[in-house]
């Protein structure tokens, strides 16, 4: 098994984006403390709808900033990849909470159109554009790092979706300020509520996908099993399986028949096929090297 080589550059990127996520994390704690009491203050459904989403936000940021912790451990004896799969398991959490909190405000957004309470207008629009501050400006510093790991683009693509309601926060606000009825607040929760469905369902997606060991988003495995085959001593392959360790690590294991004379030169063959993968994304490769075809076909894999 080989691990995919990872240059200086990323080590730089991650530790400064690892500073970037705690700051994130407690800016957005902050902002939805103050978010929860002026949608009380204020009766804005609008504002309470962003800030279930910011609320997601501090749990994905969370959930970032433990996943980096946690994947520098190394692996142990009970857990030979290490815990990696805490961040998949702590997102899906997350995905869960953004669905629940957008069936509640669309229930909430439809009574409220038929009876709308007062809303405070200015102080909606004031908190909106404070979220869209808070918001759009950490996901401009994670930006800046450098990092692209999916973890860290996770986090981002948060942040971005809810400077997005607070966009709409403001545009409710603004509307309410200027005279507009009270139920526009109501109205523009709804959208905010299609945004939690959206990316709820997106997180869904992509962690039952690593959960059930699907093939990794962008890989193929024909290719990879072509490119073994295209190396000079290699007479075929199968057998093949590649799945996700975690959001960023892609493994795979496959049975490669190789035609050469000792043990010496496929251990060779082995690790120019190991380097090769690491090319196309594979961070792990295990490979059986045969003379021959093995009998057992097994089903399952290339």
């Amino acid at each position: 098994m080989g691990p995919g080589t990872h240059g200086g550059g990323h080590g730089h990127a991650s530790h400064a984006s690892a500073g970037v996520l705690r700051f994130s994390l407690l800016a957005n704690v902050g902002l939805l403390g103050v978010q929860i009491v002026g949608a009380a203050a204020f009766s804005s459904l609008a504002l309470l709808a962003d800030a279930g989403h910011q609320g997601s936000d501090v749990v994905a940021l969370l959930v970032a900033v433990v996943a980096q912790a946690v994947a520098s451990r190394g692996p142990t004896d009970d857990y030979t990849f290490g815990l990696r799969r805490v961040e998949v398991v702590g997102a899906l959490a997350n995905a869960v909470l953004l669905l629940a909190a957008a069936a509640w405000v669309v229930v909430e957004a439809v009574q409220r159109l038929g009876d709308p309470p007062e809303v405070s207008g200015w102080g909606v629009a004031t908190l909106g554009v404070a979220g869209l501050v808070v918001n759009g400006g950490c996901a401009w510093l994670l930006h800046r790092t450098g990092d692209r790991s999916h973890n860290v683009r996770g986090a981002a693509l948060h942040l971005v979706g809810d400077a997005a309601g607070s966009l709409g926060v403001v545009v409710a606000g603004t509307a309410v300020a200027i005279g507009g009825p009270d139920w526009i607040d109501a109205l523009v929760a709804l959208p905010i509520a299609g945004l939690l469905v959206w990316t709820g369902g997106g997180l869904v997606r992509q962690t039952t996908r690593i959960l059930l060991e699907g093939t990794p988003s962008g890989i193929d495995p024909g290719a990879l099993a072509e490119a073994i085959s295209d190396h000079r001593q290699v007479g075929g392959v199968h057998h093949l399986h590649v799945w996700s360790v975690d959001s960023t690590t892609v493994a795979l294991s496959a049975h490669v028949v190789v035609d050469v004379e000792t043990l010496h030169d496929a251990q060779l063959v082995a690790g120019e096929l190991e380097g090769l993968l690491a090319g196309h994304g594979v961070a792990h490769a295990t490979l059986a090297v045969e003379c021959h075809p093995c009998e057992d076909d097994h089903p399952g894999g290339v």
